[in-house]
């Protein structure tokens, strides 16, 4: 999810995770150290004791007394254009087929996910040689494009290193010591 800050307006990712069964959070910004709550998107706010996004806390208390959420938020990239939704008559999911997690599969739920070792990432991948931010797969329509984010060790589709590439049904890509395989499907449940 996108949170802002109340007081700079920076912007940045926050793993849902990390909310854990709690309906909010409290949270630093790292750019200008203000401390605001955050509310789970799947969680109640029916709770009348609820501080709401920037508001000071009623009772006088110091923010650092209560669980303050202090990780390192990721900067979403504010020059990227929203993305229209995903198809509906398409499924689209990366099946790792290397790596330290072999056998998993990760559904893409929206049009634009990150993918890295960090807590931020929207597919995260246990693999020390992968950045906590890693690549971007950004689907339009039935095109999928894998974009490096200037990984250390880059992004490699068919053993070139790349900036960016499409992606078809059942090709391979590699972040890392981890390889990953674009598997697309019809929601009749028939590959593409």
């Amino acid at each position: 999810m996108i949170i802002t800050c109340p007081q700079c307006s920076a912007q940045y990712r926050y793993d849902e995770a990390r909310f854990g069964d709690s309906p909010r959070r409290k949270v630093k910004c790292p750019k200008c150290s203000h401390i605001f709550e955050i509310t789970n998107p799947s969680g109640d706010t029916g709770d009348p004791t609820y501080i709401g996004k920037g508001q000071a806390q009623e009772d006088g208390s110091d923010p650092d007394d209560h669980q303050t959420d202090k990780s390192f938020l990721e900067p979403e990239d504010p020059e990227l254009p929203p993305l229209a939704p995903l198809r509906t008559d398409l499924r689209f999911s990366l099946a790792v087929i290397a790596g330290a997690q072999a056998g998993s599969v990760f559904k893409i739920t929206k049009p634009r996910v990150y993918l890295g070792r960090g807590t931020s990432a929207d597919i995260q991948l246990r693999d020390a040689e992968i950045s906590r931010r890693h690549a971007m797969i950004e689907i339009r329509g039935d095109e999928v494009t894998v974009v490096d984010q200037g990984a250390t060790n880059g992004c490699f589709v068919e053993g070139a290193r790349v900036e960016s590439a499409v992606l078809d049904h059942q090709m391979e890509f590699t972040l890392g010591s981890t390889t990953l395989m674009l598997i697309i499907t019809s929601t009749s449940g028939n590959t593409v």
